[in-house]
Order: C-alpha cells, then structure tokens, then sequence
C-alpha cells in the first residue's frame, strides 16, 4: 500500500506529504542521477506512491524543482541572515554556515545549477537567490565605502556573489583544498571590498 494517501490532503498531513516527496527526489539525485533523467515514474515509485499521488502536490518537475529550491534558499538563509540583516559582521563564521547549508543540500543546489541552464523559471529563480545576497553586499559597501561609483560598488557585489556560490559549488563537487583554507581565501576578497567593521564605528 503507497506510504501516502492517494487523496489529496491538507493543512499538516499536506505538508508531511509534499516534505516525502521531496526527500524522494533528493535521494534520487543523490545517487547521481541529473535532474533532467530524473522521471515522474522514479520519483513516485522512490516515495512509494502513484503518479497521480504526485500530480496532486505538483504541477510538474518544473514545480518540483522550484519547490526544492525555496526550501534551499530557506536553509541558506538561516545561516547568512544575520549577515545579510546587518546584525552581524562575521564573514568567516557567515561563509562557514552557507557552506554547510550547501554541503546539506548538496544534490538540491546541483539540480538547480543543472536546471538553470535549460529552464527560463529556474533562471530566474536561482538569479533572485543571488539577488538578496548582492543587494546585502552593496548595501554595505555602499555605507563603507560612499566615495566609490555606484556602478563600481554594484559590480563588485555581483563578483564576489557568484564567485562564492560557485567556488563553494566546485568545492563540494570535487575539492582541492581544505575548507578552512577555501574559506580564508574567501574572507581575503571579500575584505577586500567590506573592510571590517571596527568596534563603536
């Protein structure tokens, strides 16, 4: 018997029952498999329930993905909201906790990276992730630094931004260096634009 109501249901049982089937295509993808081999089939019979079952949490695997990647974003954001609130200037300890979130969510973050590249949505979802990120970044160095161009500022932002999700990306992907030395590099360029806030400045 499927381990879900083929039913549709709602309020908390919904959510455990979205939650499953989001765990099954995780665990697909974590054996390797890319998203775009990744079957409605596959992902019904890993969360042990019908296709039908599938179509009532999901539009289809565009909706899927989608769904996958706000619960990333979420994730992520955990460990950067201080930094991007303002309430925090520890860059290290910051860039440490989204590694970890994308350590976690290893196979998500490839899927998105995967379907970015071949889906208009998941493009524009996976630019305004980087967006929250960018606008933190000029936010602050527009505050450290209010001499320097706009344009030069907001350039900067979106360097460093992609720069880091994609060097912490190829890290986990195949690593050739040690965390904490990847992370030192990181922090280096990024002081290299925020210059450290100093105590009662």
């Amino acid at each position: 018997m499927s381990v879900l109501s083929k039913r549709p249901a709602s309020g908390q049982t919904a959510a455990v029952n979205r939650d499953s089937i989001l765990e099954a295509t995780v665990q697909l993808l974590g054996r390797g498999v890319s998203y775009a081999e990744v079957s409605v089939a596959a992902i019904a019979a890993e969360a042990s329930i019908s296709r039908p079952t599938f179509y009532a949490y999901f539009v289809d695997k565009r909706d899927l993905i989608l769904a996958l990647g706000a619960r990333f974003e979420r994730r992520t954001h955990v460990a950067a909201d201080a930094w991007l609130e303002l309430r925090d200037d520890d860059l290290h300890s910051t860039l440490r906790g989204v590694l970890e979130a994308f350590r976690g969510d290893h196979a998500t973050l490839r899927a998105i990276v995967e379907a970015s590249t071949y889906d208009p949505e998941v493009a524009v979802f996976w630019r305004e992730f980087h967006a929250r990120f960018i606008e933190a970044v000029v936010e602050r160095a527009s505050e450290l630094t209010p001499d320097r161009p706009a344009g030069a500022i907001r350039a900067d932002a979106f360097a460093l931004v992609w720069m880091t999700q994609r060097s912490l990306a190829e890290h986990l992907d195949a690593p050739q260096v040690e965390d904490e030395d990847l992370l030192a590099a990181l922090v280096r360029l990024w002081r290299s634009v925020l210059p450290e806030i100093t105590a009662g400045a």
